[in-house]
Formats: structure tokens, C-alpha cells, sequence
């Protein structure tokens, strides 16, 4: 019961972070990371990251397929080298959507197992 009253408050938050035009991206993807890791949810934010520097990887001059390699380094390893390279980029926005996008899909998919 206390488990999904906690999804529940992170849906919430979730929810009211939606917004395309916030100033200070950053601060909200690390929030949205640490919210999913206190969800369980590791897979699918190691598949966020995955996905974003899969989008990137022309850019940021990647040899190997990160699907492949993700699972040679830790999970917060991979959000590390994510939002470095988002930052150095200038892609922070880019970041920001693909959580956004995923925890928009996710919380879809949660309401609907939850009704």
C-alpha cells in the first residue's frame, strides 16, 4: 500500500513538471532520474539515457552501439556521461524532452494498470 501511495506522489510531481519553456532544465533531469531510481524503475531510465546518446552518438563521436555497451558501466555512470555531453552540447533541452516523453508513457502506462 505505501508503495503505490509513493507512485502516486511521484506521478504528481511527474505531472507538474511538464512544462516545455522552464528555465533551468538541469536541476529537473536529475530530479526525474532520482525519482525513477526511487521507483524501481532503473531499466527504463537506463534505457532514456540509452536512447539519448543512441540519438546523439554522431556527435558525441561514439564508435561502439550504446545498447550493446550500456551495461558495461553503471547506471549513474550513464546519466553522468548523458548530462555531460547534453551540457557540453548545448542538448540539456533534448534531455529534458526525452524523460519528459518516457515519464509522460510511463505514467500512462501506470494509471491505466492502476484503474
Amino acid at each position: 500500500m505505501e508503495y503505490s501511495l509513493k507512485k502516486a506522489r511521484y506521478l504528481e510531481i511527474f505531472k507538474a513538471i511538464n512544462h516545455n519553456k522552464i528555465k533551468y532544465q538541469g536541476p529537473l533531469i536529475l530530479q526525474m532520474y532520482g525519482l525513477l531510481n526511487d521507483l524501481n524503475l532503473r531499466r527504463e531510465n537506463r534505457y532514456i539515457l540509452c536512447n539519448f546518446i543512441d540519438q546523439n552518438s554522431t556527435l558525441f563521436d561514439l564508435k561502439e552501439d550504446i545498447y550493446e555497451t550500456n551495461n558495461d558501466v553503471s547506471l549513474n555512470q550513464l546519466f553522468l556521461f548523458a548530462y555531460h555531453k547534453a551540457k557540453v552540447n548545448n542538448l540539456l533541452g533534448s534531455l529534458y524532452n526525452e524523460y519528459i516523453n518516457s515519464v509522460n508513457a510511463i505514467s500512462n502506462k501506470i494509471d491505466i494498470t492502476i484503474n
